[in-house]
């Protein structure tokens, strides 16, 4: 009875490892990611970021940003049946007559031997997620550059400050403790604090055609 219960915890512990290494590489994507965007804004987005920021940061980004969130489920999906198709990609090789010895033969099976490891749809999964998050990271952050350079974007949100003024603003993120905007003709990125400086953030989405 002791050695079923022994190997049971060691499965439990198994599966919490496995939970814990892929929430910090989601955590580590989602700073990775967000250092890239704002970068390209000229803006260390870390100097403005709370520990919670940074806790729910893939959270935030995958949730903010419908095609990353999108790009993410689908590049697991393709990562899993590549994992799945490759060895009988592989096995139909086998048939071919200029893989059956040489070094086509040697070349097939150490790549056959990579997909048949314990680990290896995950390890397909890890570096399509983190392809996906780089790949948009920078690609966001330059054109968001471009057309805060050129003035090519459309007012999004409406800022209520607590001495009662309003701003009409392009919001380019935002976070617990800060808002990140540019004003119609300023190609300058300014940070407003939210506790004690901004009242309501309206959005104006809809509104504009």
């Amino acid at each position: 009875m002791e050695q079923p219960t022994k190997i049971k915890n060691e499965s439990n512990i198994n599966i919490q490892d496995y939970l814990s290494i892929g929430y910090l590489f989601l955590l580590v994507l989602g700073v990775v990611y967000q250092t890239i965007y704002y970068k390209f804004l000229g803006v260390n987005i870390l100097d403005y970021s709370s520990v919670l920021d940074v806790l729910i940061s893939p959270i935030a980004v995958m949730t903010s940003h419908f095609i990353l969130g999108l790009a993410v489920v689908l590049s697991m999906l393709m990562a899993y049946l590549m994992v799945k198709f490759i060895p009988k990609y592989h096995n139909w090789l086998r048939k071919k007559a200029k893989y059956q010895s040489g070094k086509n033969k040697l070349k097939l099976e150490k790549a056959d031997a990579k997909f048949k490891k314990k680990n290896s749809v995950i390890t397909m999964i890890a570096f399509y997620v983190f392809a996906v998050f780089i790949g948009l990271g920078i690609g966001s952050g330059h054109k968001t550059k471009q057309r805060v350079e050129t003035n090519d974007y459309k007012i999004t949100h409406q800022l209520t400050f607590d001495n009662g003024s309003v701003q009409d603003i392009k919001m380019l993120g935002k976070n617990s403790l800060y808002v990140f905007y540019v004003i119609k003709g300023a190609p300058e990125v300014i940070i407003a604090p939210i506790e004690g400086n901004i009242k309501m953030i309206k959005n104006l989405k809809k509104n504009n055609n």
